[in-house]
């Protein structure tokens, strides 16, 4: 089954209005209307059996209102990222719950959450995710919509991985898209997991294969980062990638996700 890591979606009167401010402010282009109904359509497309969606907030008093929406669009084809906060305290226990609701994981965005990833205020959830054992997906190098600093650069997910080397990290866009040689020294050959959003066809062809030789394709995951890509074109890509073999394809567009979260197929 193929696996899409790394999806978004937002409320269906407010999807419009989110993606025109973040398509404007970041010249990127959108491929569906960013509701849960877009994203469907575009799996059945793409013939993607499951996609993982999420939504983060920036006021911690939102949290619970948008990890029940999320839980609300979850269903067979469809499961949900929890939202957190930094500013939010969460313990092993709050997200056993949130395990317990069907939740496979927590999507952090620094920047737009506005915290170092190293910051040791994190700690505490960082050690709540290693003991669960929760999947945390963490957006990693630049957000094309956003000014500097950038809040979660490869030498950062490094000091948060030797911390907490049990943590299963997730980082995005293959640790940051135009931050590659940071990502390449620190990260490549780590137990910390990449996914493809966004960036499997951003990164020069060159660099790509140097990641796929240097990194475990095992910790590798496929993600199209929808609606700011095309989950169709980015998984034809992937299949047709020459630098991967037959086995290690079927593992990335899927496998590994299938393994990780403990899927039956």
């Amino acid at each position: 089954m193929f696996i899409d890591f790394h999806t978004h979606i937002f409320p269906d009167n407010k999807a419009a209005a989110i993606i025109h401010d973040m398509t404007c402010r970041g010249n990127i282009q959108q491929f569906s209307d960013g509701t849960l109904s877009g994203l469907l359509d575009s799996m059945n497309q793409s013939g993607i059996g499951l996609s993982l969606i999420s939504r983060i907030t920036t006021q911690p008093d939102k949290v619970d209102s948008v990890n029940k929406w999320l839980l609300n669009c979850a269903g067979p084809n469809v499961m949900p990222m929890a939202s957190v906060h930094p500013d939010l305290p969460v313990t092993a226990s709050d997200l056993e719950t949130l395990k317990s609701k069907g939740f496979k994981g927590v999507k952090l965005h620094p920047d737009y959450q506005d915290f170092f990833v190293d910051d040791p205020r994190m700690y505490p959830f960082y050690d709540a995710a290693q003991q669960v054992q929760m999947p945390v997906l963490i957006h990693a190098g630049l957000d094309r919509g956003l000014p500097p600093p950038v809040h979660a650069m490869p030498d950062g997910l490094l000091k948060v991985h030797r911390q907490f080397p049990k943590m299963i990290m997730v980082a995005a866009h293959m640790g940051g898209e135009d931050n590659y040689d940071e990502t390449e020294a620190l990260l490549l050959g780590e137990d910390i997991y990449l996914d493809t959003s966004y960036i499997l066809r951003v990164m020069p062809p060159e660099i790509l294969k140097r990641f796929v030789r240097k990194h475990p394709v095992e910790r590798i995951l496929f993600g199209s980062d929808s609606p700011f890509r095309s989950p169709a074109v980015e998984l034809k890509y992937l299949l047709n990638l020459p630098i991967l073999s037959d086995a290690q394809k079927e593992k990335v567009a899927g496998g590994n996700a299938t393994t990780l979260l403990n899927l039956r197929v």
